[in-house]
């Protein structure tokens, strides 16, 4: 009784529960591991292997691709009990991002340890024995907008245990050791897409060892992990690696992806400690000199750090796009969606806390701002020629925008206009992309695609304000168990928020296992070009009717606003022998052909 007792105190104060050592593996090229038992209850455990090296240290030399031949290797039995420093960021950033986690796992944040040295994986193994076919795997690329985030705070083990599948989540470069680029000799970028493609290499070759199948691999990820699995959806480095893959609230068509830059972009940079440089391969070996976290905590934001696409780049030579349009993706079946509240938590943070909303002229200047910043930057990168005048015309498109999104009829309620800025920056920071590539890809693949709409019980993830319902992130919790994980045993959930959680691990592993994530009681229709089917993720979890979910959004977005972008970029230019000058008359004339055109098609 007295043990018993004991064992009850120490659980109550979040103690993870730890049993038997798992087995020993003895992994191939690299040498024997150990990792540690973990119990979800008495009948639920996890074998847990940590920190296992998928690739040298980056360190020497910095801005390269991952070396792997040779892998780390070593002949005495390997602690594989806790996870690997994290990849260097900066913390506060990493709170900020993580809104979720912050909450819970404060602690945990802030005891992470930051070193270069961190691409390691985290192998999370169901217990009992193997099935004939070996488990299924999951890989799991973490969110964070390609600067922050890290494996330590993803725990895989109620997914694994719950669900029968082996979840690997592995570490990738971030920010500006993950993803400078400059120039395609001396530095291309996308080593973190490229440490995503050695991580994969290594499932493929060594997760038959802890009893995966290397036949049946779903990637996934969230955010910036879902751009990432949309970018391995195209990239020729990860042909034949995956045959399933999940992106949430992240496509390939991403604005985190773009072009490698001027060096004249990265003058931020120079100043902080390269003053000297005079070329791309100068500015390149004084950052690679420099000292990783004052360099990390200087540079995160002053720059978009992501992917970029270049014709002499062996990861994305392409634009995404083109891979899809011409249907050379790689054809494996896919499943995508987003919350119906993508940054309403962003957006909350930048409106008085004493205002319900915000007033109609706010709405459009904010609506405003973000049009300027996109297309006047884009006529600024098209003036390469100082005689060319072929610009877009950003007025237009903004009175396009806001004859789209003004509430009619014309509402001076705050509370109105703030949804309605809601719905735009979901509708087209998110969803117009995450669907435009599910159109693309159903039309070879078999494609599922869901909007979440269940608000979480749980305090303090419940702890928003009314009008914000499901903001980015919020579905991750029912994903990966939260109400479940072992290292969370002092927070109490609500039953409903158990329930969910349970149909959703269901739902997204039936999909990992067999390609279709339906189950009984549940039904989910695939989505195709002609037949759209969207699953609305609430208590009920049925499919999208137009009372619930409005496909016009989307075909604005997709298909009719950039006939308008073409129709209002008029240049001064001639043709068979006439000469067109750019006016605000002819502007309208080719947009309302462009609104017919588009009609006449639907």
């Amino acid at each position: 009784m007295v043990w018993y007792c004991t064992f009850v105190w120490l659980f109550s104060l979040g103690f993870r529960v730890e049993g038997k050592e798992p087995p020993i593996v003895n992994i191939p090229g690299q040498g024997p591991i150990s990792g540690k038992e973990v119990s979800l209850s008495r009948s639920q455990k996890a074998n847990v292997y940590l920190g296992i090296p998928f690739a040298q240290p980056p360190k020497s030399p910095r801005l390269k691709p991952p070396v792997v031949d040779p892998l780390p290797s070593w002949t005495e039995v390997r602690n594989s009990s806790s996870f690997a420093p994290a990849c260097p960021q900066d913390r506060d950033a990493l709170r900020e991002h993580e809104y979720i986690l912050s909450q819970l796992m404060s602690e945990q944040i802030e005891a992470l340890e930051f070193s270069e040295d961190c691409l390691y994986l985290n192998v999370f193994v169901p217990d009992g024995p193997v099935p004939a076919e070996k488990w299924p795997v999951v890989v799991s690329f973490h969110p964070g907008n390609f600067s922050v985030g890290t494996t330590a705070l993803w725990d895989g083990s109620a997914l694994a245990v719950r669900q029968k599948v082996i979840v690997v989540t592995p570490a990738y470069r971030l920010n500006i050791l993950g993803f400078f680029a400059l120039d395609p000799e001396f530095s291309p970028g996308n080593y973190g897409l490229l440490d995503q493609v050695a991580a994969l290499q290594w499932v493929n070759d060594k997760i038959g060892e802890f009893g995966g199948s290397q036949n049946d691999i779903c990637i996934m990820g969230h955010g910036a992990g879902g751009t990432s699995v949309g970018l391995h959806m195209v990239s020729p480095l990860s042909e034949g690696k995956f045959n399933r893959a999940i992106a949430m609230s992240g496509s390939a068509f991403s604005n985190l992806v773009g072009k490698i830059p001027d060096i004249q972009v990265y003058k931020d940079i120079k100043s902080f400690a390269c003053e000297d440089s005079k070329s791309n391969k100068d500015l390149i070996e004084c950052i690679r000199n420099l000292e990783a976290l004052p360099l990390v905590k200087y540079s995160w934001n002053r720059h978009p750090w992501g992917p970029v696409v270049d014709v002499g780049d062996a990861f994305l030579p392409r634009d995404p796009v083109d891979f899809f349009d011409t249907q050379k993706y790689h054809k494996v079946d896919f499943l995508t969606g987003y919350t119906d509240m993508e940054d309403a938590l962003k957006i909350h943070g930048t409106v008085p806390k004493s205002e319900k909303g915000v007033s109609y002229e706010v709405f459009k200047d904010l609506i405003q701002a973000e049009t300027q910043d996109q297309y006047e930057d884009e006529n600024l990168g098209e003036a390469v020629d100082p005689n060319d005048t072929c610009t877009i015309n950003v007025d237009h498109l903004l009175a396009t925008i806001l004859f789209y999104y003004t509430p009619y009829p014309s509402s001076l309620e705050p509370e109105v206009n703030l949804q309605k800025y809601v719905e735009y920056t979901t509708e087209k920071r998110y969803g117009a992309d995450i669907y435009k590539q599910a159109r693309l890809v159903s039309k070879s693949s078999k494609t599922y695609v869901y909007r979440f709409d269940y608000k979480p019980k749980k305090s303090p993830i419940a702890d928003l304000p009314e009008w914000i319902r499901v903001p980015h992130g919020f579905e991750l919790p029912f994903f990966w168990g939260m109400p479940y994980w072992p290292s969370l045993p002092q927070i109490s959930w609500n039953t409903a928020d158990r329930k969910v959680a349970d149909i959703v691990m269901s739902l997204w592993t039936n999909f990992v296992k067999n390609g279709n994530p339906a189950q009984t009681g549940v039904k989910w229709d695939a989505f195709e070009e002609t037949a759209p089917s969207v699953m609305i993720i609430d208590r009920n979890f049925n499919m999208s009717d137009p009372s619930t979910f409005d496909h016009k959004a989307f075909a604005f977005w997709v298909d009719y606003f950039p006939k308008v972008v073409d129709a209002t970029q008029c240049c001064n230019i001639t043709q068979n022998g006439f000469r067109i000058h750019s006016n605000p008359n002819l502007v309208w004339v080719l947009t309302a052909l462009a609104g017919v055109r588009f009609i006449l098609a639907r």
